[in-house]
C-alpha cells in the first residue's frame, strides 16, 4: 500500500521501446525523453493532417513515417538536453542524465 505522502505522485517508469529505436540510443535517453519520443511519433504518425498546411498534398505513408520519426527523435534529444541544462542551472542531480 502506498504511503500517504506518495499519493498523487507519478513515478517515472522505463518506457517500452514500441517503435524500435536502437537499443543503445533508447537506453541513453532518460525515461521522460523516451516517453516524449513515443508520444510524438505516435501522434504524428497517425495524424498527418495536424501538421500539414490545409492546401498541401498528403505525403506517402513511408515519407510521413520518416518525418514523424525525425521529429520524435529531435524532440527526445531536446528533452535530454533540456534536462541536462536544468540540472546544471539548479546545481543538483538526483540521477545522472546520460
Amino acid at each position: 500500500m502506498a504511503k500517504k505522502e506518495d499519493e498523487g505522485l507519478v513515478k517515472p517508469l522505463q518506457q517500452a521501446n514500441i517503435y524500435g529505436v536502437g537499443k543503445r540510443k533508447w537506453k541513453n535517453w532518460p525515461d521522460i525523453c523516451q516517453r516524449v519520443f513515443n508520444e510524438t511519433f505516435g501522434v504524428m504518425q497517425e495524424n498527418q493532417y495536424l501538421f500539414l498546411h490545409p492546401k498541401a498534398d498528403k505525403h506517402s505513408v513511408d515519407h510521413w513515417r520518416t518525418t514523424a520519426w525525425n521529429a520524435a527523435w529531435t524532440a527526445a534529444d531536446s528533452c535530454q538536453q533540456a534536462l541536462k541544462d536544468i540540472i546544471k542551472q539548479k546545481g543538483y542531480m538526483r540521477k545522472p542524465i546520460p
